[in-house]
């Protein structure tokens, strides 16, 4: 090859860096025009969602928040869980950090002020475990669970 061809090969590949490079810059995402595909947000900060299958979900948040989901996500229910606050007796919404399904309907999510709850109906209604850490209102952050009775805190 003569200089004469790779010159005008090199200069040929340079636009076609540039060209490419300076697209990778205009290509973006227009947020302004997202929207819920759910009609009405949760009303409280996501935090953590397991889904047990293609279909099942549970969502879990700030301010007592769940969520359920049997269609995938196209549709959700929504609720709050409430108890009462160990340090003060007051009325208090827990502010959930995990969530993790077990079986199809078997489902623990846990919270701060040591607040585990858990399901036996894939969501549709919940109840309060005692932890070792519920006496002295130790955040949970996380669980695990091996099967529906054994699993870890932390």
């Amino acid at each position: 090859m003569n200089k004469h061809c790779t010159g005008k090969f090199q200069f040929f590949l340079f636009v076609l860096i540039l060209a490419a490079t300076s697209s990778f810059g205009q290509v973006g995402f227009n947020t302004k025009d997202w929207k819920f595909s759910n009609p009405k947000q949760f009303g409280f900060t996501v935090l953590d969602v397991d889904f047990f299958d293609n279909n099942n979900a549970i969502a879990i948040g700030s301010d007592g928040g769940i969520a359920r989901t049997t269609d995938g996500g196209s549709n959700w229910t929504y609720g709050v869980y409430t108890f009462i606050n160990p340090t003060n007796g007051f009325i208090a919404k827990g502010n959930f950090s995990d969530v993790h399904f077990v079986t199809s309907t078997t489902a623990y999510a846990v919270s701060a002020f040591g607040l585990m709850i858990k399901t036996t109906d894939a969501g549709l209604t919940w109840s309060q475990v005692n932890t070792p850490l519920s006496a002295n209102a130790k955040n949970i952050n996380t669980c695990w669970f091996l099967d529906a009775n054994r699993g870890y805190i932390g």
